[in-house]
């Protein structure tokens, strides 16, 4: 068998480059670490009406955060609420403040279900600013009113935050 071996101008370069790039340091993000904590919203209905004999109401709403994320979320939702009680909830807001020291802001968008008395929710936090450049929250909540247009509850997550 026979080999052909042939000079390449510049492929020594090419192949320095190559190998300087493949032995870079790569970024990593660090493992995900637990949060929990409590919240508090308010809620003020926008606009109310009925579907399919459902009741909708869009509402704007702030939210007060306390434990590893500590801060105020405010935004706009659609709250659902079914002939049999139960309601379908969607939120989305800006969340202004700290996440284990990191401050910032972010987008803080979450899901509920259950009843008035007792829902729980799935939340993601993402798309941050400042100290929060990278975040990336996956948690759940749980929680109920506490009045005619107020809400508190917990919530626990994992926090991811890579630069």
């Amino acid at each position: 068998m026979h080999v052909m071996r042939r000079f390449v101008p510049g492929g020594l370069v090419v192949f320095a480059s190559a190998l300087a790039v493949a032995s870079a340091p790569v970024a990593y993000a660090a493992a995900p670490t637990p949060a929990s904590g409590s919240f508090a919203a308010t809620i003020s209905p926008v606009e109310t009406r009925s579907a399919d004999g459902n009741t909708v109401i869009n509402f704007t709403f702030v939210e007060t955060f306390q434990g590893a994320l500590t801060g105020t979320r405010v935004g706009s939702g659609v709250l659902l609420i079914h002939p049999d009680g139960t309601i379908n909830v969607r939120v989305s807001g800006l969340f202004t403040g700290s996440l284990e020291g990191a401050t910032g802001s972010a987008i803080f968008s979450d899901n509920a279900s259950g009843t008035l008395s007792a829902f729980a929710s799935n939340f993601v936090v993402t798309d941050g600013t400042n100290g929060l450049v990278g975040i990336h929250v996956e948690g759940t909540g749980a929680g109920g009113a506490t009045g005619p247009a107020t809400f508190a509850g917990t919530y626990s997550a994992k926090v991811t935050l890579s630069g």
